[in-house]
């Protein structure tokens, strides 16, 4: 029996995935018939990471299927591997590291950084669900730009997804981002390449080293994706996925990124808890 079993509208005030987005999930179909759909947790408690040792002192050229069962895709900019590092935390946790390098990025990626894992298309009638739960070092302005959600493919690299100032490129894209000139305003955007962005400002405030459970779900139901924060969804934000500007029928691969800013220090780091992922076939 899965241990999210029910739904509430407030807040779980614990680690543990949000009812409210997972109750509907049918986790134990998909795993008895994958042609149903699939469903990914990764709680970074079994993942390997490369080492100084095995030949590499940096991942400026990336190293993919390196993280755990989800075979993320790793790349840092201009720095150690040291800058990805699993913690010493029976809880599993994943630290992205920087070394104050101005709008250098450390990211990771499904999909091999080649190719998506879900997509949302315009009146489909499969849900999507997604969720994770993060922390940050710092949020001071101009420290820290961090991206958290849904891409397109091919974002572990430099100067991706986020660039100058921490801006987001064009790029097909869901999710949740920290502008680094506004280190504790977290913000939900949305963007079809080559389209104006969208963006619902301030869906919720960030404290130094808190964690924060953010999480997406699309409904067929009314052809929306749902905004949650620590499992309380933010009504203003949910976003038609008929809107001109949203990235319908596009593969996208989850990402987490931090690119470090322009009063950024060694050792401002995201850590990492848990990611979820799941969709209907």
């Amino acid at each position: 029996m899965s241990t999210v079993s029910y739904k509430t509208a407030n807040a779980v005030n614990s680690r543990m995935p949000s009812p409210s987005i997972w109750a509907d999930c049918p986790v134990v179909a998909f795993q008895k018939d994958p042609s149903k759909g699939f469903h990914l947790f990764d709680d970074f408690k079994n993942s390997v990471i490369p080492t100084e040792e095995a030949g590499r002192t940096a991942l400026t050229d990336g190293l993919g299927n390196i993280l755990g069962d989800i075979n993320w895709f790793a790349h840092v900019e201009s720095a150690l591997v040291a800058d990805l590092a699993l913690q010493s935390d029976e809880d599993g946790v994943l630290m992205l590291d920087q070394d104050g390098t101005d709008d250098d990025t450390v990211t990771i990626t499904t999909g091999n950084n080649v190719t998506g894992l879900v997509s949302i298309t315009d009146e489909q009638a499969e849900k999507v669900w997604f969720e994770a739960r993060f922390k940050v070092s710092t949020i001071t302005n101009t420290d820290l730009g961090v991206f958290v959600g849904l891409t397109e493919e091919g974002q572990a690299a430099n100067g991706k997804p986020m660039g100058a100032a921490s801006a987001i490129g064009d790029i097909d894209h869901i999710g949740f981002h920290v502008f680094e000139a506004d280190g504790d305003g977290l913000d939900f955007v949305y963007t079809l390449a080559g389209e104006t962005d969208g963006v619902t400002a301030d869906v919720a405030t960030l404290e130094a080293d808190t964690y924060v459970k953010v999480g997406l779900k699309y409904e067929p139901s009314d052809n929306k994706v749902h905004v949650y924060v620590d499992g309380v969804e933010k009504e203003s934000a949910a976003i038609l996925a008929s809107a001109s500007n949203f990235p319908s029928a596009q593969k996208l691969a989850a990402t987490i990124a931090i690119s470090s800013g322009a009063a950024g220090a060694d050792g401002d780091n995201l850590k990492l808890d848990w990611v979820r992922i799941a969709q209907e076939y």
